[in-house]
């Protein structure tokens, strides 16, 4: 995997962690190392296959 790929990877699995600590989706980019939201969502719904804020209801919707 080349470094900028793994670095990709490594950003959206913090969001992920994020998310589920009850980080709102519209703050996550700028603290995982995006450069805006879009680029955040476009990485991670290639990579986890849902939008950050898809994600992030499921995990309250889960815990709640």
């Amino acid at each position: 995997m080349p470094p900028h790929m793994y670095l990709t990877h490594l950003r959206v699995q913090r969001a992920q962690q994020l998310l589920t600590r009850g980080v709102r989706a519209s703050e996550l980019a700028p603290r995982v190392g995006f450069y805006d939201q879009s680029q955040l969502t476009r990485h991670f719904r290639r990579i986890v296959g849902v939008t950050p804020a898809r994600y992030g209801n499921a995990r309250v919707s889960v815990a709640g």
